[in-house]
């Protein structure tokens, strides 16, 4: 590693643990200076000394644990399940005009539909227990999945392709070595993505039913006008999402690994 590269880096730490830092300063300024009051903005010691109480005494009657357990398991499998066939079915899509065709106008109607506009359509379906809340979820992640990896095999490079099949590879072998290499960095961003939307539409679903999960916890808090157990189960998803995020980011570059490096 060169030396500007070195320092490049070494910038780019600095500035990631500065900003959290800088934000979390103005918030322990403006509670501290009075400028909002406890109900709407607690300090961020009285959120932590929530968040402790929690993790001592659970909430609800429920170990906080078993909230966080409750909420990543809908989360996991619906964005498992979601990316998997999403990503499957939009490669084909991208490659595969009679694919592209068949799901062309059901994805694009659904699509622009707000995932929680659909919430009492669900609820009519499969009513408010877990079926309800994976497949919300599901289905949104599904949706992004399929897009992005649709993009990504369509911006395979033709050249590529009869460069591969006048050496010989057959229609699998092309797919392989070279459309799914070029959709790779298309797929991970898109997974990326989803896994920020799954978070949101899991506290959505999670409001409407049920004693278990984070979505519960900050609606519960709520109805009491528990703001500081509010924000403490915030910061909870905040954490979740961006560790998902940075290990979704680091597997990315595991895998495409070849990416900027051109």
């Amino acid at each position: 590693m060169s030396t500007d590269e070195a320092t490049a880096r070494r910038r780019y730490r600095i500035l990631a643990v500065l900003s959290p830092l800088t934000l979390l300063g103005a918030w322990a300024f403006v509670t501290a200076q009075g400028l909002a009051t406890p109900t709407i903005l607690p300090s961020p010691l009285a959120v932590l000394a929530s968040l402790t109480d929690m993790v001592g005494h659970g909430y609800s009657g429920v170990d906080l644990a078993t909230h966080v357990l409750a909420s990543l398991r809908r989360v996991g499998i619906a964005f498992c399940g979601g990316a998997l066939l999403g990503t499957a079915i939009g490669l084909l899509r991208g490659r595969v005009p009679e694919i592209d065709a068949l799901f062309l106008v059901p994805s694009e109607l659904v699509r622009p539909i707000p995932p929680l506009g659909l919430i009492p359509l669900f609820i009519l379906w499969f009513g408010i227990g877990e079926t309800s809340k994976i497949l919300l979820i599901f289905l949104s992640v599904f949706l992004i999945a399929m897009v992005n990896a649709q993009a990504g095999a369509r911006a395979c490079s033709l050249d590529a392709l009869r460069a591969a099949r006048s050496m010989g590879a057959g229609r699998w072998q092309a797919f392989r070595f070279v459309v799914l290499p070029s959709a790779l960095p298309q797929i991970m961003t898109g997974l990326r993505v989803a896994m920020g939307t799954a978070l949101t539409i899991l506290v959505a679903a999670e409001l409407l039913g049920g004693d278990r999960g984070l979505g519960f916890l900050i609606l519960d808090a709520s109805s009491f006008f528990r703001t500081t157990y509010v924000f403490a189960g915030i910061v909870l998803v905040g954490l979740i999402g961006l560790a998902s995020d940075r290990a979704i980011a680091l597997l990315g570059r595991r895998i495409v690994h070849w990416e900027g490096k051109r």
